[in-house]
């Protein structure tokens, strides 16, 4: 008889200049447009190039810095003429942006830990990024995340089309893509992914090792980009096992829970190899006291009192490892977002070596890597 799953509910350019010596000093990769402010009283100007601002007769212009030139010789030429008054660099600016969704930088403070608004400069993730979150079902009506999921599966019935609403589910899958800027509650890591809800629990919250099989199996054949399992056991599985590294073998990136009881036993799916094993820490980057531990923690991430959806319209905190790997889950889908063509293997190893290192120098068996950072994973 299969042994049960146990939940746990424990629950790129940047540009630079500055001045030495009254000169400028520029990137490599510095501005390819300037401004230019022409002289009052100039004619030249008028014609020189497209006009962006006016008073009187005098004229601003942007002028596009010419193939094979640099820009900083390029303005000293332009400074050479007798109708220009002065000429600067044309930089680009960034909105400050940070969702209204007034949660996200109150109780959510994983998005701080993390950087998720650093990150999202370059990407809030895709809708052609799939994240199959294997679970206990979700509330495909909760406002955070109804126009989220994708063929949602009940693994039990073997029915496409209807899911339970999970309590559980249903956090993890908001902490990956709960919309953002919808002005209620908080926001997802990836609010632009995709969720393909896997039901793999009765409604008593009993799952066998088979279903979980059978939802893996399931998400492979859909071609998702990622599972989140944040569930597991102690009991190891050579057909699960075989189960995970066939979705591996097909491109497909593996994030588990590394288990809620500061055990350093194995624990399944999490322990096994290609498999993303993501332990718990606090708001202050502590270990969380449940939180596993061993040689098979790869990272940690936030995963005591993470607020989140949950049923019915509510929103609120859950703590355990079951909150942490879908935080990694969702940098990995920030990662496939603005990588698309980087490989699960270089996907992980991004998040490993973009890791804010904790605890001991380098890899330990308390915070793996160190705590995921998704602004980094982004600028690497």
């Amino acid at each position: 008889m299969n042994k049960t799953m146990g939940l746990f509910l424990v629950l790129t350019m940047v540009f630079v200049t500055f001045t030495a010596n009254g000169n400028e000093v520029f990137a490599e990769s510095g501005p390819q447009q300037v401004i230019v402010k022409y002289k009052e009283g100039s004619q030249l100007g008028v014609t020189a190039a497209a006009t962006i601002n006016q008073s009187g007769n005098a004229k601003m212009a942007a002028l596009d810095v010419p193939a094979g030139e640099t820009t900083a010789a390029f303005m000293e030429e332009l400074r050479a003429r007798g109708d220009v008054e002065f000429v600067e660099p044309d930089y680009p600016i960034e909105l400050a942006y940070t969702p209204n969704d007034p949660e996200f930088a109150g109780l959510q403070y994983h998005h701080q830990r993390i950087e998720t608004s650093a990150a999202w400069k370059q990407t809030r993730g895709s809708a052609g990024v799939v994240v199959a979150v294997i679970d206990n079902g979700m509330d495909v009506l909760h406002a955070e995340l109804a126009g989220q999921f994708v063929a949602p599966y009940d693994a039990l019935k073997k029915k496409v089309g209807t899911i339970s609403p999970g309590f559980h589910g249903t956090h993890v899958a908001g902490l990956i893509a709960g919309s953002a800027d919808n002005g209620i509650w908080g926001a997802g890591v990836a609010p632009r992914t995709k969720i393909m809800p896997i039901d793999v629990f009765d409604d008593g919250g009993l799952g066998y090792t088979s279903d979980l099989i059978h939802g893996i199996e399931y998400a492979v054949a859909a071609n998702v980009d990622i599972i989140n399992l944040s569930l597991g056991s102690y009991y190891y599985s050579e057909a699960l096992n075989q189960s995970i590294q066939q979705a591996h073998k097909q491109g497909i990136v593996i994030v588990a829970a590394a288990g809620n009881d500061g055990t350093r036993n194995s624990h399944y799916p999490s322990s096994l190899a290609n498999v993303i094993s993501v332990g718990a820490v606090t708001s202050n980057d502590i270990n969380s006291l449940f939180s596993n531990k061993g040689p098979t923690i790869d990272v940690t991430a936030p995963g005591t009192d993470i607020y989140s959806s949950l049923p019915n319209n509510l929103f609120g905190p859950l703590s355990g490892t079951s909150m942490a790997a879908p935080i990694v889950s969702g940098v990995a889908a920030l990662i496939k977002a603005d990588k698309p063509a980087l490989s699960n293997k270089e996907i992980e190893k991004l998040i490993f070596s973009s890791a804010d290192d904790l605890g001991k120098v380098g890899r330990d068996d308390v915070y793996g890597h160190g705590r995921v950072n998704a602004r980094k994973a982004l600028e690497n």
